[in-house]
């Protein structure tokens, strides 16, 4: 039963989620954040991420080298079911006359919440894959051969296509001071 519970795989070596978890929580994140634009709704989704990939771990037991893939391809599959429910919940305040968005209040430096609206904006223009890459890359810190695996696709295309879509993103960015 600990076995099961910590990840410990009695014939191989499997890391213990908590390890999972402190390596790469921030990563998760981070994507979430850089996909979703909302601090609040990344921080929702990537406690998703994890509680998923919790109750999958003991069964699934992924290989150390790949855990990384693993929980981004969970992380890419929770932000695209955010967007669905999002997309439901517009659909239907527009039905009822109050599609009006509510601001968060973040308490973090205007001078960050400035930097991060216009990090937002630029990756706002950028396809939903494009966005990936650069989620995967920039804010998950994957590598090519990762970014590739999450997204089903060659290394050398994942790192020309991450090379143009931050191109983008660094043009737009410029534009925009």
């Amino acid at each position: 039963m600990i076995a099961a519970m910590t990840g410990i795989r009695l014939e191989g070596a499997v890391t213990p989620f908590d390890e999972v978890y402190r390596e790469h929580a921030d990563a998760v994140y981070r994507f979430c954040v850089s996909q979703l634009r909302d601090v609040a709704t990344a921080e929702d989704v990537a406690g998703d991420v994890f509680a998923a990939a919790f109750a999958a771990y003991a069964r699934v037991q992924p290989e150390p080298s790949g855990v990384r893939t693993w929980l981004f391809r969970i992380a890419r599959n929770a932000v695209i079911d955010q967007y669905r429910r999002e997309g439901r919940r517009r659909s239907l305040l527009a039905r009822i006359g109050r599609d009006r968005q509510f601001e968060d209040s973040v308490e973090a430096s205007a001078e960050v919440r400035s930097d991060l609206r216009a990090i937002c904006a630029a990756l706002e223009t950028l396809r939903d894959r494009d966005r990936q890459l650069v989620g995967l890359r920039v804010a998950g810190g994957l590598s090519f051969a990762e970014v590739g695996a999450v997204l089903g696709i060659r290394e050398s295309a994942a790192k020309t296509a991450t090379h143009r879509a931050l191109e983008h993103v660094r043009a737009r960015l410029r534009d925009l001071t």
